[in-house]
């Protein structure tokens, strides 16, 4: 496999709200934004920090993971 075949990613990590986490997953997951992570922080005023991956444009294979 060439390394031009493999995937890139692009990520970020979002701070949510409970009342209103499955909206705003949904919302990102429409963009391209894959789910990775979630961790619980319930100290925090938005709880729940959600690390997503993207898959850049134009590298990869498709339906490669």
């Amino acid at each position: 496999m060439k390394e031009s075949d493999v995937p890139k990613w692009e990520y970020k990590a979002e701070r949510l709200a409970g009342v209103q986490i499955d909206n705003q997953l949904n919302f990102l997951g429409a963009q391209g934004w894959e789910l990775v992570q979630i961790i619980h922080q319930p100290e925090e005023t938005y709880p729940f920090l959600c690390i997503l991956k993207k898959r850049l444009e134009g590298y990869g294979a498709e339906g490669y993971d």
